[in-house]
């Protein structure tokens, strides 16, 4: 409906309401009504009628009733008609033009009217114009204008166009944050930057039943360390965990930026997800915990993620997640509420040199850490795994044998709004594998634990000389003080950290001379099916 055409329609409406000051006052009673009838029939009557209503404790006036009943009538029809649902489109769309794109989206939500309004072409070549024109992406990206089709746009067209100029602008800084990359590691150096840049947070969503309702939480802590982030949820409004069947990691990025780069507040975001797991309490209350202490049982699930849960009620108390840095902006933004990022593994160079099956020589990193502190790190070189060395669908890689000398302990600490405590034995492993041309070829960030080695396994390693006085040591290692420390396996223990696509093993010993941990006999064992699509 055009302008004009709205116009005509209020005005016909105002002149069908008004209220006409010569039209007689129905309502009025039925005394004024006879004194207006008397005046016409007798002079003197009409006098002393007139005479009799104007004296003191006489009836009210005709003027003075009709203005009652007029604005008693007019208060009626404000409170009947007058509303925001019922004023003319023309009015509404001033007012929207005033908001920006994150209050228009949500006012969109609120009924079919108004969706309708939001999403009017008019608003949003307002907001073209502020973010794109004004904003300086055409001469930014150095594009010519964007000029729409001759004829009616359809409903929405510059909304579109608007949201998809922004999220491909947002999308092509991802490759110039990641342009530099740490000559050891690998690793992006700018990625922390590139996350504050681009406004990146991480939300939980804790799904109940088969996707009948979905409760979002953003993460308390992102604790950035070289090679992942440590995610944590604390909140005291989880929903009950049985009723949870699904735990879903989504990175949240803003759409609208301001002219200095940063993002706006309130604006429109994109999700992107980035992990599901399932979680299910009946499978998880038989378990046995993976670490206890006297508040909490936690339970170390798939692709890095571990929830804790009261022993004092059995409700949710935290989650932990630990995400590698490898490929994190493309995961945490180009992926879909529905899809994933696509984790591709880069094409490589036929290998025409080695007549052997097998793998080549790659290059691998390691750390054992806490969110904070870092406990264990060594750079190496492993050897390439041949087909014998697979097992169950497992390629083992030799990262190390030697002793590599760790910090005095390992611990990983845990809070909630209420309370805070710490784990003894436990940590983040982080571990990467490079490949020839020096591209990530598998990684993995994953909570582990220290569990006492097998008695028989452990006097396998001093009947090889491997510890406890070896002659292949790098130095003098004693037996410890109290044999019997060693018989309980107090002094040797094991640990492995797992994902879909492989997992590390390793062993650390407690040196008492030194008093420190060493570890040693590190192996990356990593799937045929990662392999043969190389």
């Amino acid at each position: 409906m055009s302008t004009q055409q709205h116009v005509d329609k209020l005005s016909s409406y105002l002149k069908s309401h008004k209220l006409s000051d010569g039209t007689p006052d129905k309502s009025g009673s039925s005394t004024s009504r006879k004194q207006l009838l008397s005046r016409g029939a007798s002079g003197s009557a009409g006098k002393a009628q007139t005479a009799s209503t104007s004296s003191p404790g006489s009836a009210r006036r005709p003027s003075d009733s009709r203005n009652t009943t007029k604005t008693s009538t007019l208060r009626m029809h404000l409170a009947k008609k007058l509303c925001i649902q019922n004023m003319p489109d023309e009015i509404l769309l001033r007012v929207f033009s005033f908001l920006n794109a994150g209050a228009l989206l949500l006012a969109a939500t609120v009924c079919k009217k108004w969706y309708s309004l939001a999403h009017d072409n008019y608003l949003w070549r307002l907001q073209y114009r502020i973010h794109v024109e004004l904003g300086g992406l055409d001469k930014l990206e150095k594009k010519a204008p964007h000029v729409p089709p001759e004829g009616d746009l359809a409903p929405g067209y510059w909304q579109k166009q608007a949201i998809s100029r922004l999220v491909a602008a947002r999308n092509n800084r991802i490759p110039k944050i990641l342009k530099s990359r740490d000559c050891g590691t690998c690793m992006p150096v700018h990625l922390q930057q590139g996350v504050t840049a681009l406004g990146v947070k991480w939300f939980v969503c804790l799904v109940e039943g088969n996707n009948i309702k979905e409760h979002n939480f953003p993460a308390n802590d992102a604790i950035y360390s070289k090679f992942s982030y440590s995610l944590r949820w604390y909140d005291l409004s989880f929903p009950p965990i049985r009723s949870i069947r699904y735990i879903r990691l989504y990175g949240v990025t803003p759409v609208f930026y301001g002219r200095d780069g940063l993002p706006i507040k309130n604006g429109p975001r994109t999700r992107s997800l980035m992990q599901t797991i399932e979680l299910s309490w009946s499978k998880l209350r038989d378990r046995t915990p993976d670490v206890q202490d006297s508040l909490v049982n936690v339970y170390f699930m798939e692709e890095g993620f571990f929830v804790a849960v009261w022993k004092d009620g059995g409700e949710l108390a935290f989650i932990n997640c630990a995400v590698h840095n490898h490929h994190l902006l493309q995961r945490s933004v180009l992926g879909s509420s529905t899809t994933c990022f696509p984790h591709l593994v880069p094409s490589h160079l036929k290998d025409d040199i080695s007549r052997d099956p097998g793998l080549s020589r790659y290059d691998c990193m390691i750390s054992l850490r806490s969110h904070r502190k870092f406990f264990f790190e060594e750079y190496t070189s492993c050897k390439g795994a041949s087909r014998d060395s697979i097992v169950n669908d497992l390629a083992s890689f030799e990262a190390f044998t030697n002793w590599r000398a760790a910090e005095t302990e390992f611990y990983l600490r845990w809070k909630t709004d209420l309370f805070k405590g710490e784990f003894k034995d436990v940590f983040i492993v982080d571990a990467v594998l490079l490949d020839d041309f020096r591209k990530v070829f598998w990684s993995i960030s994953a909570p582990s634990k220290l569990v006492p080695m097998a008695l028989s396994e452990a006097r396998a390693l001093v009947q090889n000389g491997q510890i406890w006085g070896g002659t292949n040591l790098p130095f003098v290692f004693r037996p410890p003080k109290d044999p019997r420390s060693f018989e309980a396996g107090q002094n040797c223990w094991c640990f492995e950290a797992s994902n879909s696509l492989g997992k590390i093993t390793g062993k650390v010993v407690w040196d008492e001379e030194r008093e420190r941990y060493q570890v040693f006999q590190v192996y990356f064992h990593i799937t045929t099916k990662l392999i043969n699509s190389h």
